[in-house]
C-alpha cells in the first residue's frame, strides 16, 4: 500500500510570498549597489567612461530575474548619467541633458533585454556558462549585440541634438560598443556564479589556496602593465603571458574563482593602463581604452571557453561512472575523432609550413610575419630595420634556355649562398616569390648592409653558372637594399616598397648591381 500524501501546512504559501518580497527587496539593492559603485568607481576613480564594468550586472540581472530588473537597469542608468553631467557641472534640466539621459538608460536597459532575449533566463551554471553551445551561441554574440544597442542609443543621442562626440560618432559607437561588451563578458559570469553556484562561499575558499597562481598574475601585471616593463627584454613584453596563472586557476580551480581571477586580471590591465603603462598607450586616450579593452575581452573569451570545456569535461565523466559500457564506447569514438582531428590538424599545419620547399629558405608567409614584428620591436625601441631585396637577372631567359628543373637548381644555389648570408641569427633570409629572394636585418646600418650586399653580389657571380641569355655569360643578380627607423603610423610595406624601388634601379640600370633606395623614387613595372 502507498502512503498516504502529507498535508502541508496552510501557512506555507503565505511565507513563502514573504520570503520572496524581501528576497526581490534583497536583490534589488544587490544588484542596484554593484551597478552604481562600478559606475562611480569607473567615472570618479579612473576618470572615464569609455571602460563599463556596469553593463555586466546590468546583463546579470536580467538573466537572472528576467524582465523584473529592466527597471532596476533603467532607474540606476538615469542616476548614473544624471551625475556624470553633474560632474561635468552641466544643467541637468535642459531638454538636451533629459533627451540625453533618457536615451542612454534605454540603449543599457535595451542592451540588457536583447542579451537576456537571446540566452533566455538562467537557473543554473550546467544551463550557462558550463554549457559550451550556451556559451558560443548565445553568451558571446548576445554581448556584442548589448553593446552595440546600447551605443545606438548612447552615440546617437548625442548625434540627434547636435552635440558633437570627439573623436567622432562611429570612433564613439566602437568605443562603446566595446566596453559594454567587456563588462559583460567579466562582471556577468562573477555575479551569475555568486547566485546560482551552490555553496559559492564555500568555493571561494580556494581562492587562498592559489597564492601561486595570484603571485605570478601580479608580477606579470607589475611588468607588463606597471613600472617592471622597464626591467623585461622586449621579447617578453607580450600581454599574453598573463593567460598563464588565469589557465592554472582555470584548470585546477572552481567557476567562482576562475571569475574572480578573470576579474581581477581586468583590473589590474585597467589600473596599469591608466597609470601609462603598458602596450596599449597611444596618443589618444578613447583607443588606449578601446585596445585594453579588446585585449581583455578576448582573454575572458577564451578563459570562459576553457572553463566551458572543462566543465563538459567533468560532466562527461559522471555519465561515464553511472553507465561504464556505454561511456566506454562513447569514449573510443571521441577518440577516434579526436585522433582524426589531430591528424588533420597535421595535414593543415604541414600545408601551413613556413619553410620554402625548393630553396630551404623562410616562404613568404613567414617573410611577412617576421618582418612586421621586428617593425613593431624597432618602432618601441628607436631601431633601424634593413631589407635586402635581390632577384636574378634574365632568369626568363634562363628557364627558357635551359628548362624549368635547371632553372630550380640555380634558385636552390642562390638560396643556399643567401642563407650563409644572413650572418646574425636574427637575420632572416626568404623567398620572396618566384626569383626574388629577400633578406631581413634587423637593428642595420646602411654601410653594413651594403658591404654585405656587395659581398653576395660577388658571391653570386663566383658560382660561374653559365647563362647564355645574359649578356654576361653567367648567372648574376640585382640587389636593391633600404634602411628605415619606423616612424608612427609607418606601415613594413613601406621598407618593401623601398627595396623593391631600389631594385628596379639596380635592374634599369644595366643588372649585376647594388642600389640603395631613394624615398623619392616613383614605382614603374619591372620586365
Amino acid at each position: 500500500m502507498t502512503e498516504p500524501a502529507v498535508s502541508r501546512p496552510k501557512t506555507i504559501p503565505m511565507m513563502t510570498g514573504q520570503h520572496k518580497t524581501a528576497k526581490t527587496r534583497w536583490v534589488w539593492l544587490w544588484f542596484g549597489f554593484w551597478y552604481l559603485f562600478f559606475a562611480f568607481i569607473t567615472m570618479y576613480l579612473f576618470q572615464t567612461v569609455s571602460v563599463w564594468p556596469s553593463a555586466g550586472v546590468a546583463v546579470a540581472a536580467l538573466l537572472l530575474f528576467g524582465y523584473r530588473m529592466a527597471w532596476l537597469v533603467f532607474i540606476a542608468s538615469v542616476l548614473v548619467v544624471l551625475a556624470y553631467f553633474s560632474w561635468l557641472n552641466e544643467s541637468l534640466w535642459s531638454w538636451q541633458i533629459l533627451f540625453v539621459t533618457a536615451a542612454t538608460a534605454t540603449g543599457n536597459t535595451l542592451g540588457a533585454v536583447v542579451t537576456y532575449l537571446i540566452c533566455r533566463k538562467t537557473s543554473s551554471m550546467a544551463q550557462s556558462f558550463a554549457d559550451l553551445q550556451w556559451l558560443l551561441k548565445r553568451f558571446l554574440p548576445a554581448t556584442v549585440l548589448c553593446g552595440v544597442v546600447a551605443a545606438v542609443f548612447g552615440v546617437g543621442s548625442y548625434w540627434l541634438i547636435g552635440w558633437p562626440w570627439t573623436p567622432g560618432y562611429l570612433s564613439g559607437m566602437v568605443n562603446w560598443s566595446v566596453s559594454n561588451m567587456v563588462g559583460a563578458l567579466v562582471v556577468t559570469p562573477l555575479l551569475m556564479c555568486q547566485q546560482l553556484q551552490p555553496g559559492w562561499r564555500r568555493s571561494m575558499r580556494q581562492a587562498r589556496l592559489k597564492l601561486l597562481a595570484l603571485l605570478c598574475l601580479s608580477v606579470a601585471a607589475f611588468f607588463l602593465f606597471g613600472p617592471g616593463q622597464i626591467w623585461l627584454p622586449p621579447a617578453f613584453l607580450q600581454p599574453a603571458l598573463l593567460l598563464i596563472p588565469l589557465l592554472f586557476v582555470t584548470l585546477t580551480a572552481s567557476p567562482c574563482v576562475v571569475f574572480l581571477f578573470q576579474a581581477m586580471t581586468f583590473l589590474l590591465v585597467w589600473v596599469g593602463t591608466t597609470a601609462g603603462y603598458g602596450p596599449f598607450i597611444s596618443a589618444s586616450q578613447t583607443e588606449t581604452d578601446t585596445a585594453m579593452q579588446l585585449f581583455c575581452g578576448f582573454l575572458a573569451a577564451v578563459i570562459l571557453v576553457i572553463q566551458a570545456l572543462l566543465a563538459e569535461q567533468r560532466r562527461l565523466r559522471k555519465i561515464w561512472a553511472a553507465e561504464l559500457l556505454s561511456s566506454k564506447r562513447l569514449l573510443e569514438q571521441r577518440v577516434e575523432e579526436r585522433t582524426r582531428q589531430l591528424s588533420e590538424a597535421n595535414r593543415q599545419l604541414e600545408l601551413l609550413s613556413v619553410t620554402d620547399a625548393l630553396t630551404g629558405l623562410a616562404n613568404r608567409r613567414r617573410f611577412d610575419s617576421y618582418l612586421a614584428a621586428e617593425w613593431q620591436r624597432a618602432s618601441r625601441l628607436g631601431q633601424k630595420v634593413g631589407l635586402m631585396m635581390l632577384d636574378v637577372d634574365w632568369f626568363k631567359n634562363y628557364n627558357d634556355q635551359y628548362g624549368h628543373l635547371q632553372g630550380d637548381e640555380c634558385l636552390r644555389q642562390i638560396g643556399q649562398l643567401l642563407k650563409l648570408g644572413a650572418r646574425r641569427a636574427t637575420d632572416l633570409a626568404a623567398r620572396y616569390g618566384g626569383e626574388e629572394f629577400a633578406l631581413v636585418v634587423p637593428q642595420a646600418e646602411v654601410q653594413y648592409l651594403k658591404q654585405q650586399a656587395e659581398l653576395m653580389r660577388v658571391a653570386f657571380a663566383s658560382l660561374h653558372i653559365p647563362h647564355q641569355g645574359s649578356p654576361l655569360g653567367h648567372v648574376t643578380v640585382s640587389i636593391g637594399i633600404a634602411v628605415l627607423m619606423p616612424m608612427a603610423q609607418q606601415q613594413p610595406e613601406l621598407l618593401i616598397q623601398l627595396a623593391d624601388e631600389a631594385l628596379y634601379r639596380a635592374k634599369h640600370q644595366g643588372r649585376n648591381q647594388v642600389v640603395l633606395a631613394d624615398e623619392g623614387q616613383a614605382r614603374a613595372p619591372v620586365q
